[in-house]
């Protein structure tokens, strides 16, 4: 059975947002929670205020592909954080290039975020 929470105001939400590195929180804002039987997926979006360079009019233009990352296990369910980022293009211009962030939240080599990747390490897992 899936349940999805769209509410991000809800307290559901404050509560999965305790389980977010800051990091994460202070350039993505929750978007949707899944529910699975077996897993978690909490889906975030990267804030509207994130322009990737201020300097030039940018305007957005659409969404990245989101990444997916492993977080600490919740209530016994794996935890994904589906993290997606915004396009911008020059205003006015047809959009043939592009303008995005880039973040480094995993563990080198992993899909698994910095803390869960250095907790995985240390127990050796």
């Amino acid at each position: 059975m899936e349940k999805k929470s769209t509410n991000p105001d809800s307290i559901q939400a404050h509560l999965y947002s305790l389980m977010i590195p800051n990091e994460i929180l202070d350039v993505f804002e929750i978007d949707s929670i899944v529910e699975k039987e077996d897993d978690l997926f909490i889906n975030l979006i990267e804030k509207q205020s994130c322009i990737p360079n201020k300097e030039i009019d940018l305007v957005q233009n659409g969404f990245m592909n989101p990444q997916e990352l492993n977080s600490f296990p919740v209530i016994g369910k794996r935890c994904f954080l589906k993290l997606t980022r915004r396009k911008w293009k020059l205003r006015g211009s047809d959009g043939s290039s592009s303008y995005t962030n880039t973040y480094d939240f995993t563990l080198e080599g992993t899909k698994a975020t910095q803390s869960f990747g250095a907790f995985l390490k240390e127990t050796g897992l």
